[in-house]
């Protein structure tokens, strides 16, 4: 099963870290196993790590970040860019 790693900005980390149960039924449909991340410089970097057992659903909800994945973003502070890392 695919393991990726998700980084972004947010605008308070301790914010975001209150929002990992929203996100994690957000993404339940195509991702799971979800692990939150803090950077230890103390910045607003955070990762995310998930296991994805279908990529090609994986990547279909990202291509139409369905309304239910942008309003749990959204509420978590998170900043776009997103950038997602796929293990190889």
């Amino acid at each position: 099963m695919p393991k990726i790693v998700v980084t972004a900005t947010v605008k308070d980390v301790e914010a975001w870290l209150k929002f990992k149960a929203d996100m994690t039924a957000a993404l339940s449909a195509v991702a799971s196993d979800g692990s939150s991340y803090v950077a230890m410089d103390g910045s607003n970097q955070v990762a995310s790590t998930w296991d994805v057992p279908d990529m090609e659903a994986f990547q279909a909800a990202q291509r139409s970040f369905a309304p239910e994945l942008a309003a749990a973003a959204e509420r978590a502070g998170m900043i776009p860019p997103v950038m997602i890392y796929v293990k190889k």
